[in-house]
């Protein structure tokens, strides 16, 4: 399964509505999981590798099946998708076009074809000059579909749309569970929680997902990526909620999906730097090439974001 220069006035996430890097409102507790399961959870070491040229949030990074690597980005320059052929220089690809929309999310599905999830928005316009506030936008998981990996026309919904306006969530990460059925995981907020939870919702077909009730990990963790769903052997990548600073990474390990441990020890932060949005491409046996976002400590939120390579290593 295929996995995912300085701004001057405003930030991705202000001009984007990049839901995944606004905080919840009220500041949640350390971060806590909401599974039961005993599993032992997976050493891994994250190792940042280089800073890129790239500004933005929300990669996606996949193995491109006709060579190199492909990577999505939101971002507020024109260019969305980029191609590279050693994972490491990444050059633009203007001919490849996907929807309007922010934290795209890439599947390829048993018959060869392709899959793209994205979030849009759909709120009051914004004033001349300014953007749309996030807050008070409803925001709706798109999906658009394509027999080849080349460019993708406007989605349709896929059922999972926030109820109410509010900052907290998105950042949509799909993939396949290991009995063949369409998946998604998404941040939310729920009554009850006073930070981030993480949801599912599952479809039989990839396009329409009925979600599932409650969430599967809380205590505000955010940005989700599936880096694998072996049976009786998930891991998740997770960073933690822009309101507590500064942002980690963490993995977290699960038997079904459902009942999840997080490692309570990170494997990447920096008292001053913010790491956000990790995205993954497997590179051989037990390692991966990571692609994450970045921004200092005090501009969570503000920006501005930039990529980062990384090196993830299954020990």
């Amino acid at each position: 399964m295929p996995l995912n220069k300085s701004f001057a006035v405003l930030s991705v996430c202000s001009l984007l509505f990049v839901t995944g890097c606004q905080a919840a409102t009220v500041d949640g507790p350390e971060p806590e999981t909401s599974g039961s399961a005993e599993v032992t959870s997976p050493t891994f070491q994250l190792n940042v590798d280089e800073v890129t040229d790239l500004e933005g949030v929300s990669p996606e990074l996949i193995e491109d099946p006709s060579g190199g690597y492909l990577l999505l980005t939101t971002g507020l320059g024109q260019n969305r998708v980029y191609r590279s052929t050693d994972g490491v220089s990444f050059t633009p690809d203007p001919s490849f076009r996907v929807p309007m929309g922010s934290d795209y999310s890439l599947i390829q599905k048993p018959d060869g074809s392709w899959l793209l999830y994205y979030i849009t928005f759909d709120g009051p316009p914004a004033e001349p000059g300014q953007p749309m506030d996030p807050s008070k936008a409803i925001k709706t998981v798109m999906v658009s579909s394509s027999q080849e990996l080349t460019s993708f026309s406007d989605g349709v919904p896929t059922g999972i749309k926030q109820e109410k306006p509010g900052p907290a969530w998105g950042v949509p990460e799909t993939y396949i569970t290991p009995d063949g059925k369409f998946q998604m995981m998404w941040v939310d907020m729920v009554q009850g929680q006073n930070s981030e939870v993480l949801r599912t919702a599952n479809s039989t077909d990839g396009i329409t997902y009925t979600a599932n009730e409650g969430f599967v990990i809380s205590g505000g963790y955010v940005d989700p990526f599936m880096l694998r769903t072996d049976a009786n052997d998930w891991v998740l990548l997770l960073s933690t909620t822009p309101a507590k600073l500064p942002q980690k990474i963490y993995v977290a390990k699960s038997t079904d999906g459902v009942d999840w441990e997080v490692n309570p020890t990170p494997i990447l932060e920096d008292a001053e730097v913010n790491y956000l949005d990790p995205a993954a491409v497997s590179i051989g046996s037990g390692k991966w090439l990571v692609i994450l976002s970045t921004a200092e400590k005090a501009n969570a939120i503000s920006g501005p974001h930039k990529y980062v390579l990384a090196t993830l290593l299954e020990e």
